[in-house]
């Protein structure tokens, strides 16, 4: 698609841009634009990252920025600054292990501001591709800081390559009301992105010669800063026309015409944070243009950088599963996003710790990455994060900025002896949880909160489990069992999807308001489960919870997961909890499985699980939340005959047998006692 260009005009401040505004709310000025259609380049994985990746190294802001910023900031920093981008420190990393050099690139001051820094980052990475190591790029994405952008690109202020509020005045990216010189781009803007493209990737595919672009604070502002740059809502309108012919539009909004519609405006009295269910088709439509926005400007810079370099590894910090709408938060949907993406930054504070009762973690991220193709970047400290991110990510990932530390080492040095069990594999999960894109973006609270327990009862229910999206339901057939956790809004391409899949044998638990509403929100005639009960030719049901055949397979519906007593926040500081019911939920999986389910495993709620399959083996990862307890007394029940089985550890030293019995086509393992991390092989008969 070609995005769109305001007029230009020479003369500067908040009135001319007051007025250039106001042109567009009041007249229908929709210039053409065509589509794009992306190539293979934009779905690549690149050959070098396919088994893993270790990634450290220095720092990704430039001096300047931290001069700027002054956050925790001495002047006699500057040492340690240049040390690492030395000889001396990158051979070191390579010589620990490390296979990804990361460092700066560009922040966001423009390309004759940074020139400077970023030749320096030229000649670290071609240190690093000395000694065999990858090279990654730190690119801002979401920053323009107009002090220096505006001087080197007046066209920037002139023409508003960055976004405005509904009074004309900049959005920023603001950091604790103390970084107001980061305007936020207007992605909608062509001129900023061939900006972006030509000298920013350019120059890092080109010149620095990077084997991997990380792209920061890759998001669409708050819902509360709606961008009123006159090219977006021209965007926003032509979207509409796009994506609805005119009797779609009347069935949509009640009227056809769309060329003044606005986005959505707040105000103290309406503020965005207090909408919980969002019903307004406009602002439906609103969330889904910021999510298009980022996953069509993106697509475009992949294809840029790949048409430079098709190995070029392709990551963003768009942030991962964090417990809140960030679709409605940030524009990010990950079901479509990570089609585009080999890597996903995800820099939340959930870190593996069993606490009240929670099996707090990264699984949800790790579990993401899983089913879109992606590996996950993250902060790892302790053994338990280690832990739980290789059991889960399938590699050691970032290893962040400095010096290894003895934790460090420690697990990279695990992860490269036993490679072989990381890469080539298969998850061998047979459940699956949908987080279906309207029921998650039209409802701030509720159904995340449902999604939320349910994920944390499978996890702690060691049931192992996948997280997909609607772009994934082709793969249904793969499951035995599907979990709708309150997934209140579902499209017919969804719904049609999720009979068959029951139809054919699968088995389906379903809680809340699952299926009550269509993909706009509106609501059905019958929800999904009481129409599959009257097609199935069932009565009403004479109480709450109920099971019932349809097809070939099974339905088990549960009216709510119970929240426990007390507050739970929801986003980057979500409060993870278990519902009262967990046992209901654990049980109705295991009650309509349409087959048994390969794995079962009996061990305390703070072990983690996962289960990799490949050719005549099959790999089991458990992993412990616990820091006050080593694990004990695991009973692995496995479907299925084997004629060995080994386990290797990080804090044991060689292989660990593991001690059998089996009958009937089913094998009962007890597992050893071991502190952290156990890896169990079994080899098939």
């Amino acid at each position: 698609m070609i995005f769109l260009n305001p007029k230009k005009n020479r003369l500067h401040g908040y009135t001319l841009l007051a007025l250039f505004v106001l042109s567009f709310l009041l007249a229908d000025c929709i210039p053409a634009r065509a589509q794009i259609t992306a190539g293979d380049l934009t779905r690549y994985t690149p050959e070098w990252i396919r088994d893993g990746f270790a990634n450290g190294g220095a720092t990704h802001e430039p001096w300047m920025f931290q001069v700027r910023r002054n956050k925790e900031f001495n002047q006699w920093q500057k040492g340690y600054y240049d040390y690492q981008t030395s000889e001396a420190y990158i051979k070191q990393l390579a010589e620990a292990g490390v296979t990804v050099y990361h460092l700066y690139l560009y922040k966001g001051f423009g390309f004759e501001a940074e020139k400077e820094h970023m030749d320096k980052a030229a000649e670290a990475a071609e240190i690093a591709h000395k000694y065999g190591m990858k090279v990654d790029t730190y690119i801002q994405w979401n920053s323009m800081m107009y002090e220096t952008f505006f001087a080197e690109v007046p066209e920037a202020q002139t023409d508003l390559w960055y976004q405005v509020d509904v009074n004309g005045k900049p959005i920023m990216i603001t950091y604790s009301h103390q970084q107001s010189f980061r305007y936020r781009p207007c992605f909608n803007h062509d001129g900023y992105m061939e900006y972006f493209k030509e000298k920013i990737i350019r120059y890092a595919v080109e010149v620095v010669k990077t084997d991997f672009l990380h792209f920061d604070n890759f998001d669409y502002n708050d819902a509360n800063d709606a961008d009123f740059n006159p090219v977006t809502i021209a965007a926003f309108r032509q979207y509409l026309q796009d994506n609805y012919t005119p009797e779609k539009r009347r069935e949509r909004f009640g009227f056809a015409n769309v060329s003044y519609v606005l986005p959505p405006m707040w105000n103290d009295s309406n503020p965005a944070k207090t909408l919980v269910e969002i019903k307004d088709p406009l602002m439906q439509e609103w969330i889904d243009f910021r999510c298009w926005t980022l996953v069509e400007r993106w697509k475009e810079c992949i294809e840029f950088a790949r048409s430079l370099n098709k190995e070029v590894v392709i990551e963003v910090n768009s942030g991962g599963i964090e417990g809140g709408n960030r679709a409605w938060e940030y524009g990010i949907n990950h079901g479509d996003l990570m089609q585009y993406t080999n890597v996903i930054w995800a820099e939340d504070l959930n870190y593996a710790v069993w606490k009240d009762g929670v099996a707090n973690g990264k699984f949800r991220n790790y579990k993401l990455g899983r089913s879109t193709n992606n590996f996950i970047m993250s902060y790892n400290h302790t053994p338990y994060d280690f832990a739980e991110n290789l059991a889960l990510n399938r590699t050691i990932g970032s290893l962040g900025w400095s010096e290894l530390d003895e934790v460090e080492m420690k697990y990279l040095s695990f992860w490269q002896a036993n490679k072989e069990l990381y890469t080539g594999m298969r998850g061998a999960e047979k459940v699956a949880l949908l987080r279906s894109y309207p029921s998650m973006a039209y409802n701030t609270r509720d159904t995340h909160i449902s999604v939320n327990m349910a994920e944390q009862v499978l996890q702690q229910s060691q049931i192992p489990f996948d997280i997909i999206y609607d772009e994934h339901l082709d793969r249904l057939k793969n499951y035995s069992v599907l979990v709708l956790a309150n997934q209140e809004s579902l499209n017919d391409k969804t719904v049609t999807a999720i009979k068959i899949f029951v139809k054919n044998g699968g088995g389906l638990v379903a809680t809340g308001k699952s299926g009550k509403y269509d993909g706009w929100r509106r609501l059905r005639k019958n929800s999904l489960i009481r129409e599959m009960r009257l097609e199935s030719g069932r009565a009403e049901p004479v109480k709450a919870a109920f099971s019932f055949r349809y097809g070939k397979g099974r339905v088990q519906y549960i009216p709510e997961l119970i929240r426990p007593v007390g507050e739970i926040k929801l986003g980057y500081y979500t409060t993870w909890v278990m519902p009262e019911n967990a046992d209901e939920l654990e049980s109705a999986v295991y009650s309509v499985a349409a087959r048994d389910l390969p794995l079962r495993v009996s061990a305390p709620e703070w072990v983690g699980v996962s289960h990799d399959t490949r050719g005549d083996r099959d790999i089991i990862h458990l992993f412990n939340y616990n820091h006050e307890s080593a694990v004990s007394g695991v009973t692995l029940h496995y479907k299925g005959r084997i004629k060995k089985a080994v386990a290797v550890s990080p804090d044991k030293k060689g292989d660990i047998n593991i001690p059998f019995t089996g009958s009937d086509n089913r094998t009962t393992l007890k597992v050893p006692d071991f502190p952290v991390y156990m890896i169990i092989t079994l080899i098939k008969e």
